[in-house]
């Protein structure tokens, strides 16, 4: 258990880290340079997910095949490097300038080692090795939070800040990370074709999922880069950042406790679910005490952290309130699924869902903008949730 919430707290430092990154670009390099940090970010993260296969969810519930971690491991390089090739085919198609397409790049190449990060972070998981997790995250938050501070402060650019990222994480992952993997060179020799078709079949459902949903998370945010400006994507970008907070609070306790719930699901439903409702009970509290203080507080807390230029947002802080709510479930609700192998039907979900979102933006985000983003963003993430509440209901007797 204290593992656990030490696990718990180095993401609430990794998930300020990030925050602190919000607040410097926006404050010191400006709302422009925050929109094009978080298009760089909308761009990349879909193929991102997708080449990850979500091997967090996958390596530890999947019962098929008894690969070792190495196996896994050379598949996850094969698509990180085919990730990198698309995205310096992607940055050359776009109607991007030189200094834009270099940032989106280096970006690109800062998410790449951020991949290779994560496969041993799914070892680890695997292992429930959670202390690790939690070291890993606090040194590379102290790491990261110095040198994008000092790159911002000294320089005021975009692209020496995403150069800080990548230094901060390459140096982690070389002088840190790298000592509990337990990659085997010999067995990576004996990885064929076969190995790469069973587990592309296997993990591809999964794959889909994360793409379907970020593609979902992040189509509002193409609507109004095109349709509204840069500095408006900012501004909804940097608002809805909370929500990203919540979600990687939410994604580190479940990922503390997957393995455990994927073991007590092997035992009985009612186990499973008796573990899974307690956890459930702890993000209903927080999620009403987190609510509360939008309700209250929010655009006073916008106007103090980022400035003048986000005054006049207090509905788009319930709407965020209400938007971070479902996420919790959602995120809950997938875990279950995965937990269960029920891999290939979140697919169908995700991909009704992202029509809908596509639809709802060219309703809402052409004529209302920002506050339409946020609409979108609650009326899908409130559908997805109540199809994973009725899959879970459908297949009790799995």
């Amino acid at each position: 258990m204290k593992n656990k919430i030490l696990h718990v707290a180095s993401t609430l430092l990794f998930s300020f880290n990030q925050w602190i990154q919000v607040i410097l670009i926006t404050r010191l390099i400006g709302l422009y340079e925050m929109g094009l940090f978080s298009y760089f970010l909308a761009i990349v993260a879909p193929l991102v997910l997708f080449s990850r296969f979500s091997f967090s969810d996958l390596v530890p519930t999947q019962r098929k095949y008894s690969y070792g971690y190495t196996i896994f491991a050379r598949f996850r390089g094969i698509l990180n490097y085919v990730f990198l090739l698309s995205m310096a085919g992607f940055a050359l198609v776009m109607d991007f300038k030189p200094y834009e397409m270099a940032c989106l790049m280096l970006f690109s190449l800062f998410k790449f080692y951020e991949t290779k990060e994560e496969f041993i972070y799914t070892e680890n998981i695997a292992e429930a090795n959670i202390r690790f997790l939690a070291h890993s995250k606090i040194i590379k938050s102290v790491v990261t939070i110095v040198c994008f501070t000092l790159a911002v402060v000294f320089t005021r650019s975009l692209m020496a800040a995403i150069i800080s990222l990548l230094a901060a994480q390459v140096l982690v992952y070389y002088s840190y990370d790298r000592r509990f993997t337990s990659y085997d060179h010999h067995m990576a020799k004996l990885f064929g074709r076969m190995h790469f078709k069973h587990i592309f079949w296997l993990g591809i459902g999964l794959s889909l999922v994360g793409l379907l949903s970020s593609l979902n998370a992040n189509v509002p945010r193409y609507f109004i880069e095109h349709y509204h400006s840069v500095e408006d994507l900012g501004i909804y970008a940097t608002i809805m950042y909370f929500a990203a907070i919540a979600s990687n609070i939410v994604i580190t306790v479940n990922q503390s406790y997957i393995a455990e719930l994927a073991q007590a699901a092997r035992q009985s439903f009612r186990k499973f679910y008796g573990e899974f409702f307690r956890m459930m009970g702890i993000y209903l509290a927080a999620i009403v005490l987190g609510n509360a203080v939008l309700i209250l507080y929010g655009n006073d807390i916008l106007v103090f952290v980022y400035g003048e230029a986000f005054h006049g947002h207090q509905t788009d802080m319930v709407l965020l309130g209400v938007f971070i709510s479902l996420i919790v479930f959602e995120k809950s609700f997938e875990m279950a699924l995965n937990v269960f192998n029920l891999y290939n039907i979140q697919v169908t979900l995700q991909t009704v869902n992202l029509i809908l979102t596509v639809a709802l933006s060219a309703l809402l985000i052409v004529p209302y903008g920002i506050r339409g983003g946020f609409i979108v963003a609650v009326i899908t993430a409130a559908a997805i949730v109540l199809s994973q509440v009725s899959t879970l209901l459908l297949t009790r007797k799995y």
